[in-house]
């Protein structure tokens, strides 16, 4: 009991520090589809997926495995040595990012490059950064940082976009200073770089551990880069950026069901790798799992339906085809979310190079099928690939992580993955407002009823004392 209450008021805890930044996300969208024309706001989406990659093959993917690491460890000499040893890798990875910044900009003729390179670099110090927050426990910390990214964020957009009338220039002005601007600020508050950070501090041993564990997750971060991000290159040559830009906004109010499932992952991923030991982890294990696939179905339906009930003043009418989009872009992010959860078994144990095997097969198949269904189905073929290719995934690693622990759901199961089907007949089939309204209602009733007990008694519980704290 207590082990699961934990595991929920880290949700929480972690859902006010990520809520913020993808709710500001959400409130930009009419700032940015009403002042930024569709193809340049498709041509920032492609450049910011590319930082996105950047930050994996700069960073050797250390965000995870600091985090990891300073989780273990509680001597304050090993910390020193893995922040030392993370800081100096970051320093040369910069060199090597304007180094490369340069060649770029000398021979070939790329839109906003220099700024490109600034957000990708800044981008990997503030992930970086934040991981640290997390693995030395300063998860209050990590909910500040947030929030006021957040905040500085939105204040920097109006400015830039609005007062200043930049463009979108003003969206990679607004990203770059938010984050410098709170890392600075929390840097004043915790010290953690006066305290940790020592450049001659060096362990051979640990350094070498971490990189023996981050390594493997290069060409994992590649591949789910592939995942995540090639379709908006598939589109952009065979649809054109408007397209992109279309598929950019759809997939802005997606990103607040993957923050959700990020939240998520957060907290079971701090969660799992202390409770990896225990004697009774393929009972706990299983019962996170069924307790997931209900709740997250659940928010899946209820956010999903909320948007489309507002698309029509949130969203420019430029834009507004991308409404069609919502329903399978979140059953996409519903298995995203249950493929996220069998990665603990590869952290847990240390054995991140057994991930490769799984994710290149995903990646090749989703890159097949971007290949073959978008020339006949457009968008939606980017979209069902994108369901396909995570099913196919969670498939994979449920059974492959049987060598880590072994999962156990009920028939009862298939219910919130049922109500997901009854939800989609809804979303197209119902026109009335008021209908799928009362039609929702009734289906989270059913969902809350089939919900298991011990679920919604950890939920109330927990809920209560957060109201009681206020």
């Amino acid at each position: 009991m207590n082990r699961s209450r934990k595991f929920i008021n880290d949700i929480f805890i972690y859902a006010i520090g990520n809520l913020g930044s993808k709710l500001i996300t959400f409130l930009l969208v009419p700032l940015y589809t009403y002042f930024i024309a569709p193809d340049d706001f498709g041509y920032y989406d492609i450049a910011l997926n590319i930082s996105f990659l950047g930050i994996g093959v700069l960073s050797f993917q250390l965000r995870d495995g600091v985090f990891r690491f300073l989780l273990d460890n509680e001597d304050d000499r090993i910390r020193k040595d893995i922040i030392s040893f993370t800081c100096r890798f970051l320093l040369r990875s910069t060199l090597v990012a304007f180094a490369i910044g340069l060649v770029c900009l000398l021979f070939f003729e790329i839109r906003f490059l220099p700024w490109i390179v600034a957000l990708t670099v800044v981008f990997m110090f503030y992930e970086i950064y934040i991981q640290v927050i997390r693995g030395l426990g300063k998860n209050v910390y990590f909910v500040y940082i947030g929030i006021l990214t957040s905040f500085l964020t939105i204040v920097f957009s109006c400015l830039f976009i609005i007062g200043l009338d930049c463009g979108v220039l003003g969206i990679f002005y607004a990203n770059i200073l938010s984050r410098l601007l709170s890392m600075c600020i929390i840097e004043c508050k915790l010290r953690i770089l006066k305290r940790y950070f020592r450049y001659d501090f060096s362990d051979p041993q640990i350094n070498r551990e971490m990189i023996r564990y981050s390594l493997p997750l290069l060409p994992n971060a590649l591949c789910w880069w592939l995942l995540g991000s090639s379709n908006r290159l598939f589109i952009d040559h065979y649809l054109g950026l408007e397209s992109n830009g279309i598929y950019a906004v759809a997939m802005k109010f997606a990103s607040i069901l993957e923050t959700f499932s990020l939240i998520i992952y957060q907290a079971w991923q701090e969660t799992a790798i202390k409770q990896y030991g225990s004697q009774d982890k393929n009972n706990f294990f299983s019962s996170v799992l069924y307790a997931q696939m209900y709740v997250f179905s659940a928010f899946v339906i209820l956010v999903i339906f909320a948007i489309k009930w507002n698309y029509g003043w949130l969203v420019d009418e430029n834009f507004q085809a991308s409404a069609q989009y919502l329903f399978p872009m979140g059953i996409s992010v519903i298995f995203f979310s249950l493929t996220s959860f069998f990665d603990m078994g590869y952290q847990c144990s240390k054995e991140t190079a057994r991930n490769l095997p799984g994710v290149i097969l995903a990646t090749a198949l989703n890159l097949l099928l971007n290949f073959l269904l978008i020339q006949r189905w457009a968008i939606w073929g980017i979209v069902a690939s994108s369901i396909l290719t995570y099913l196919f995934l969670f498939l994979y690693r449920m059974v492959d992580s049987r060598r880590f622990f072994r999962v156990r759901i009920p028939y009862a199961g298939m219910i919130p993955l049922g109500g997901c089907l009854v939800a989609g007949i809804i979303y197209y089939g119902v026109s009335s407002i008021y209908l799928q309204i009362l039609y929702v209602a009734i289906l989270m009733v059913l969902l809350w009823i089939a919900m298991p007990r011990y679920v919604k008694e950890q939920l109330v519980q927990v809920g209560m004392a957060k109201l009681r704290k206020k």
